[in-house]
């Protein structure tokens, strides 16, 4: 309401502002600034940024952490257990379950992803004393390379790795090298069981295998074989036939080493282990002594090709030279660079207080006969806090709010709509006392939902429009 000085007075008594916020005289002084009473405001510390910026700094981390575990785990399943015949994948084409079983039988199965890394364990195991069977120093070999990593100008070194290989699926590159009396016949696909048909011990034992991959064959310069293709008497043994001449297993003896060609490499997957003879003919290949050494070879054996690289041109001075600029550079920066002083705290030129633009406000309102606008203030702001009292949202229709003063207040819901819509003010003195209506309302809803002792009202009882005066 209008009052003596010219204020616009809200219900209950408050002055209404400007923007809803004081200044320094009625409300708090922002940090970092000089108070009304000349108190100095510190420089924010590193402990109210930490604080304030604490949840995204830690998602941060979390982000970073979980990002390089998830590359860590991807890089080790990716090299290891995804890829064929690995000792450590659980995959149908793993054969993570015959390296288990040979475990259990006592065989130690060490592993090895390049030439050099196979070279190097099978060093390690003479040098402890050898595999331990029939005096020969040499363990077992497998050697299973699909993809052909293995250069072939390489393929002779593999002589080194001793006289007890198996070859799974080799090429003839790897033949040349290693079985030279031995061909390759074709792809042989899946099919039924095919017996061993030969006089090899751990093929009679197996009986029967289920084949697919590669068949194999003996020269006929090298090989001594029977008429029926089973049995060779000479330098090497073919088993377990799969058509057109060709067989999926071929042994090889040749100066006092043997070289086992396995076409089945289905039998030791995870996937055909258990398929009719396939376990015991890959335990007996592969666990005559009890040291294998599984090598499958991968991107680390293939060999750099092209152009040298940058680096490799790059001469040695040009790295240390780099590194010491920037370090001079840095302290130069830290030398000259610019230092911010400590903050100056500066007086404003002005402080203006809450009762003063209230106060101003009620002038221009005064000035300009804006009855309907301060009274359309003074209806918000009331209407406002009955949604509050009400329980009702900020966002709900006024009929509704209505209704719900009416029944908590027992007013005539006309009545109400009179004072908080309709009435417009043609004078001060209606202005004030619509205004002091709105009080009354809001006073009987407090009193309602318990937020205000019930005393007497200091109006009458019921909520009436304001005659208009002419």
């Amino acid at each position: 309401m209008t009052g003596r000085a010219g204020a616009v007075v809200a219900p209950g008594g408050k002055a209404a502002g400007l923007g809803g916020s004081t200044g320094a005289a009625g409300g708090s002084t922002p940090p970092g600034r000089r108070t009304a009473a000349g108190a100095e405001a510190a420089t924010p510390t590193m402990r109210v940024f930490f604080r304030r910026w604490s949840f995204w700094l830690g998602a941060g981390v979390f982000v970073v952490i979980a990002s390089l575990v998830l590359l860590l785990v991807r890089g080790v399943s990716g090299t290891e257990a995804g890829s064929d015949l690995s000792t450590t994948s659980a995959a149908p084409t793993g054969a993570k379950a015959i390296a288990e079983v040979l475990r259990q039988q006592g065989v130690t199965v060490s592993t090895a992803d390049s030439l050099d890394g196979a070279l190097r364990a099978v060093a390690d195991i003479r040098g402890s004393g050898g595999a331990g069977s029939g005096g020969s120093s040499d363990p077992t070999v497998l050697i299973y390379d699909p993809s052909g990593y293995l250069p072939i100008d390489r393929r002779a070194d593999l002589l080194a790795l001793g006289n007890r290989i198996v070859l799974v699926q080799p090429d003839i590159f790897t033949l040349d090298a290693l079985a030279p009396g031995v061909s390759v016949t074709g792809v042989v696909g899946a099919s039924d069981v095919v017996e061993a048909g030969c006089g090899l011990a751990v093929a009679e034992r197996a009986g029967t295998i289920s084949t697919s991959g590669s068949g194999y064959r003996l020269d006929a310069d090298g090989t001594d074989t029977d008429a029926g293709g089973g049995t060779g008497t000479g330098t090497g043994t073919e088993c377990f036939p799969v058509g057109d001449g060709g067989f999926s297993l071929v042994q090889q003896n040749a100066g006092g080493s043997v070289v086992t060609v396995l076409g089945a490499s289905g039998i030791l997957t995870n996937e055909h282990a258990l398929e009719a003879g396939n376990a015991s003919l890959a335990l007996g290949l592969l666990g005559s002594v009890d040291q294998l050494v599984w090598y499958l070879p991968s991107a680390a054996d293939l060999t750099a090709t092209g152009p040298p690289s940058l680096a490799a041109l790059t001469p040695g001075w040009v790295t240390p030279l780099v590194v010491l600029l920037v370090a001079v550079f840095l302290a130069a920066a830290l030398w000259r660079g610019r230092r911010l002083g400590p903050v100056v705290v500066e007086n404003l030129p002005v402080i203006v207080r809450g009762s003063e633009t209230v106060t101003g406000r009620a002038r221009l309102y005064t000035r300009s006969n804006a009855r309907s606008r301060a009274l359309d203030a003074l209806r918000i702001g009331t209407v406002t806090r009955l949604c509050g009292l009400l329980g009702l949202p900020r966002t709900a229709a006024l009929p509704e709010i209505i209704a719900a003063v009416a029944a908590s207040t027992a007013s005539p819901p006309a009545e109400l709509a009179e004072v908080l819509v309709n009435r417009l003010p043609r004078s001060d003195s209606e202005l004030l006392a619509l205004s002091h209506q709105l009080s009354v309302i809001e006073r009987r809803v407090q009193v309602a939902v318990g937020r205000a002792p019930a005393t007497p009202t200091p109006s009458s009882p019921s909520v009436r429009p304001t005659e208009s005066r002419s």
